[in-house]
């Protein structure tokens, strides 16, 4: 064998690669001599480079893939690309220089389409160029027609199933990015924060006005302040439990309860229960049975619930409101505080928590956690980390998102009655704004619909992709 005196990577790799992806680096479906190694790679979003922390997540991959094969493992190491969602929607703008809201929503579903396959082609070349031994011929594309009918597929079968509903819950909510936004697209982040005392006035009958001080970091929840809540142990406070506060400047009356959840070592002890500051808010709006205001809208401005601060920002509405209550001697003081707050994955704009109507995928928490047991864990630690996890979880997933570009819900509403209409198998992929449905309304007999704009969260079909890449029937 003859060697070059200088060594020509562009050639010699060129050759290799091609021989490798030629050869050693498909599943053998008729293989049944070797046990199977199926491979769940998470598909990456294709919105950039491929940067060099994807590379090493990607060489452990391959690690374990040649490790496998070479103890006689029949692997399946398949590539996936999980396409929908904000990402993409963030870089279109960006790249283009317009609001989604510019222009017409197919016409910005092809601009994102467009970037999404420029993107895989660039991602794909530097993989198959640091000799990946990915299966290529096993690839999916989450944006595909027949990715795309897989996804709403899953949908009817849980709806149908009983495991997808519909309903008016409180969700997170992102107001730069205006869509609903799942427990595991909050992050936290330490930012500074004030915490403000507050006097609210005692209702007393007869007496000299008593005031009881709350100490908060959202003076602009006033309006939707619907409670107050102490420790029961908390001596201090027994004259107010069971009694009426005065919320101030809104003026409504407030009843006190007494729960353990409040904690009496921060600030004064006594909180205010609002629709919603935060998920502590929503547990105690569900279990004292309290009424709903809502003050901050999708936008993240103040409603017409907040009377004369309507149409502010929440920052312009906290000023304005701690300027009126030292007007009105109802305002204490004000110290530093380090808080942690809930941010959105994307944007790092803090969340709120708002009362919308959504889709919902049930949450089964005994049998995921009976599932895991099932599961060989490496490390084994990582069984308690998924247990952990699903014990955190407080709400059903919401799966609905204000965006554009991801796999429309496949859902009608009849004109004339509301009722629910989902789309039949054979019609799989489709997109309710556009196409209507084969059959009339089951309650009343319309032929008139009007097709759900919310799209699926991108979970909804990056989740299957180990289904995908096993050939599972649905």
């Amino acid at each position: 064998m003859k060697l070059e005196k200088k060594y020509k990577p562009e050639i010699v790799e060129k050759k290799w690669l091609e021989t490798w992806e030629d050869s050693l680096y498909y599943f053998d479906e008729a293989a049944s001599d070797r046990p199977p190694y199926i491979i769940d790679t998470p598909p990456p979003y294709p919105t950039g480079d491929f940067h060099v922390g994807n590379a090493l997540n990607w060489c452990y991959i391959d690690f374990i893939a040649r490790y496998k094969r070479m103890r006689g493992y029949n692997v399946m190491f398949p590539q996936g690309w999980d396409c929908h969602g904000l990402p993409t929607e963030v870089k279109v703008e960006e790249r283009h220089g317009i609001s989604k809201r510019q222009i017409d929503k197919q016409r910005f579903r092809e601009l994102c389409k467009q970037l999404t396959r420029e993107n895989i082609a660039q991602m794909k070349g530097m993989m198959q160029k640091l000799g990946m031994s990915i299966d290529w011929s096993r690839e999916f594309v989450t944006m595909e027609d027949r990715y795309k009918r897989y996804t709403q597929l899953s949908f009817l079968r849980m709806y149908h199933d009983g495991l997808i509903y519909q309903a008016e819950h409180p969700v997170n909510w992102c107001p730069r990015c205006e869509t609903a936004i799942a427990f595991a697209e909050v992050e936290y982040e330490d930012r500074n924060a004030t915490l403000n005392y507050i006097r609210f006035m005692k209702v007393e009958p007869g007496k000299e006005p008593g005031y009881v001080e709350i100490a908060t970091t959202r003076p602009e929840l006033l309006a939707s302040c619907v409670a107050v809540a102490v420790h029961p142990d908390d001596e201090r406070y027994r004259d107010i439990a069971g009694k009426e506060l005065v919320v101030p400047i809104f003026e409504h009356l407030v009843n006190v309860y007494e729960d353990e959840s409040v904690d009496p070592e921060f600030g004064t002890g006594v909180v205010m229960i609002c629709t919603f500051g935060d998920r502590q808010d929503v547990r105690w709006w569900k279990e004292h049975n309290l009424p709903l205001i809502t003050s901050i809208d999708e936008q993240g401005r103040m409603t017409d619930a907040a009377r004369e601060y309507t149409g502010l920002t929440t920052t312009k509405c906290k000023q304005a409101i701690i300027e009126d209550l030292k007007t009105r001697n109802l305002y204490k003081s004000q110290e530093p505080l380090k808080q942690n707050v809930g941010v959105c994955w994307r944007c790092k704009t803090p969340i709120e928590i708002i009362s919308t109507r959504q889709w919902f995928v049930r949450v089964l928490h005994e049998e995921i956690k009976n599932a895991s047991k099932q599961i060989s864990w490496f490390p084994e630690h990582f069984a308690i980390r998924l247990r952990n996890w699903v014990d955190s979880m407080e709400w059903d997933w919401c799966i609905s998102r204000q965006r554009i570009f991801s796999v429309p819900i496949p859902v009608w509403y009849c004109k004339h009655c509301g009722t629910v209409k989902v789309a039949a198998r054979d019609q799989l992929p489709v997109d309710p704004t556009i196409s209507r449905p084969k059959e009339p309304c089951s309650n009343c007999g319309s032929t008139e619909f009007i097709g759900e704009e919310d799209v699926l969260d991108t979970w909804m079909d990056s989740s299957l992709s180990a289904l995908w890449v096993s050939g599972w029937d649905l």
